[in-house]
Parts: structure tokens; C-alpha cells; sequence
């Protein structure tokens, strides 16, 4: 769906590059069916942030990669 030019048309790098939400909402554009709604509540990241605490960004870590990015 992602990546075939007669739907999105994505590279795969921006393909893995795009958060959940992004990819609901060209999903949602692409179908016409925009519902506005997010597939997540606010209360329910409000739920699973404090099940699991706070936690440093894996961007954070000098050695972090990206999937799909250049290594220049």
C-alpha cells in the first residue's frame, strides 16, 4: 500500500520514517474516508505512559540508527 504507486507511492525510506498516525491519516485521505478521530485517546497515552514510566528516546543514544537512512 505503502510504497505501490498506484496508492501512496512512498519511498520505503519514507515509508519507515512515517509514525502510526501519519500512516492512518494517508490511509484515511487515500480512502476519502477521514474520520478526525485519532486511533488513540489522549487519556489512553495518559494510561500506558504511567504503566510504564518515562523512558529516554532511542534517538538519544549517540548510536542510535534509522532504518532506511543513508550511513554517509
Amino acid at each position: 500500500m505503502a510504497t505501490s504507486p498506484k496508492l501512496l507511492g512512498w519511498s520505503p525510506e519514507a515509508f519507515w520514517r512515517t509514525t502510526a498516525v501519519e500512516f492512518e491519516m494517508a490511509l484515511e485521505g487515500l480512502s476519502g474516508k477521514v474520520s478526525g478521530a485519532s486511533f488513540i485517546s489522549r487519556e489512553e497515552v495518559r494510561r500506558i505512559a504511567a504503566e510504564h514510566g518515562v523512558r529516554p528516546s532511542l534517538k538519544s543514544n549517540p548510536k542510535h540508527q534509522v532504518i532506511g537512512a543513508s550511513k554517509d
